[in-house]
């Protein structure tokens, strides 16, 4: 939590764009961070949830009146806070977003008639049963990751990958396409000793599968949303949407290019 405070406060109060140098030099960090949480999230995780599951089994009426709290909490201090927030936006999308969000939520009861206007019965047990699911493979997957020093592997590769990449008209790490892509392809090409390592292949190629299969199976309620959310946005706002959609998917195009050249053979 502590090296995390500290990088919100320093990318907070960066006025410029991060750079993929920057990433390089925080990788030493992001690797510590990593193996803390290997050696003491699971165990952290579990006593939150027997607290948790302790006070349900004390009180039957712990989830609707935390959650009543919640509320009681939010309007009091959140949400005006958050209304200044979107007021002082620059940018109309997350403002029409903000005021629609505070506009129709304001209880739970409000989040769980939305709920119940998009998914029938029989989705939401689906959507719990994929959800129950993909919590023990992310466990699962997590352990592996942990009991084979993934974090150090992959700090190992990303910090010489982004310190080569940082340079020449490479200068913002949210940009891949053009001359960063060219940078990481040189670098690779150049350096068969700096080779991706299986442990984290394994989570890329999981991760891929998971998001395929659900984009699969719940594309029809996803089209729902996105025509119920778009009828809600002004054309400014549902314009720069989809500027977001194709920047995003010519990035991970421009990725996956990579990544698919270099992956490596792994048993």
């Amino acid at each position: 939590m502590c090296y995390g405070y500290t990088m919100k406060k320093k990318y907070e109060n960066q006025t410029g764009p991060v750079s993929y140098g920057q990433l390089a030099g925080d990788m030493d960090g992001v690797r510590d961070m990593g193996n803390l949480a290997c050696g003491h999230a699971r165990a952290c995780y579990d006593q939150i949830a027997a607290a948790v599951q302790s006070c349900m089994d004390g009180n039957s009426n712990f989830v609707e009146q935390t959650l009543e709290a919640a509320e009681v909490l939010y309007s009091a201090t959140y949400k005006s806070e958050v209304q200044k927030i979107a007021d002082s936006s620059s940018e109309p999308l997350f403002k029409e977003l903000a005021n629609l969000v505070m506009d129709n939520f304001n209880s739970a009861a409000d989040i769980e008639a939305a709920l119940n206007s998009f998914f029938s019965k029989e989705n939401q047990s689906e959507i719990v049963t994929d959800a129950e699911f993909a919590r023990k493979q992310f466990i699962t997957t997590a352990q592996e990751f942990c009991d084979d020093g993934c974090f150090d592997k992959s700090a190992a590769f990303f910090k010489p990958l982004f310190s080569a990449m940082d340079g020449g008209q490479c200068t913002i790490a949210s940009e891949f396409c053009g001359p960063c892509q060219d940078n990481a392809n040189e670098f690779l090409d150049g350096n068969e000793d700096v080779v991706m390592p299986c442990c984290l292949k394994k989570v890329a190629e999981t991760s891929i599968q998971a998001y395929d299969h659900l984009e699969k199976k719940y594309r029809d309620i996803i089209e729902r949303f996105d025509a119920h959310l778009s009828g809600h946005l002004s054309d400014v706002a549902n314009d720069r949407i989809d500027e977001i959609v194709d920047e995003l998917q010519e990035q991970s195009a421009c990725i996956k290019e990579v990544y698919d050249a270099n992956k490596p053979e792994c048993a």
